[in-house]
């Protein structure tokens, strides 16, 4: 499901990951893989789960991002597990499931399993550019790469 969406949800769901990641929304979409991403996480959580979940995006995009995805997301019983899922999502294209904690507590769902989303999120996952690298065998950076511009060094003497 990669059709583009939007619904105001759809747009909530861009700038709370985008407040999650630390990605703006453009290089979110620019994965091309926002609309699969959406697709899961609406399978997975329960409607007024998921409201909650968007409830946030209006105060995003703001100076104080960072409290706020501290105190409302990453802290929150509900909306830390998820937020940690959806920070997974747009890192490594894999959906990890929620705690077994959470499940008990909110509803389990039957999409909520270890699931790579497809083959297209396993390339633009947000970890190969954090990481200055690129996904072996699937996004090369062509022939001579190296001998044109050195590898990024990172860490230590820089």
């Amino acid at each position: 499901m990669t059709t583009h969406d939007e619904t105001p949800e759809y747009q909530a769901f861009i700038t709370v990951s985008a407040a999650l990641t630390g990605y703006d929304s453009a290089q979110l979409q620019g994965t091309g893989c926002a609309g699969e991403y959406w697709h899961q996480v609406r399978q997975v959580l329960p409607k007024d789960i998921l409201k909650t979940f968007l409830s946030h995006a209006p105060k995003l995009g703001k100076k104080d991002d960072d409290r706020i995805i501290r105190e409302e997301y990453l802290s929150d019983r509900c909306l830390g597990p998820i937020s940690r899922s959806v920070i997974q999502l747009w890192y490594i294209g894999q959906w990890v499931p929620l705690p077994q904690e959470w499940r008990e507590s909110y509803g389990a769902s039957r999409f909520d399993v270890v699931k790579i989303i497809s083959t297209r999120s396993y390339k633009e996952g947000l970890v190969w550019d954090a990481i200055g690298a690129h996904p072996q065998g699937a996004k090369q950076q062509g022939f001579g790469a190296w001998g044109l511009e050195p590898p990024k060094q990172r860490g230590a003497g820089k």
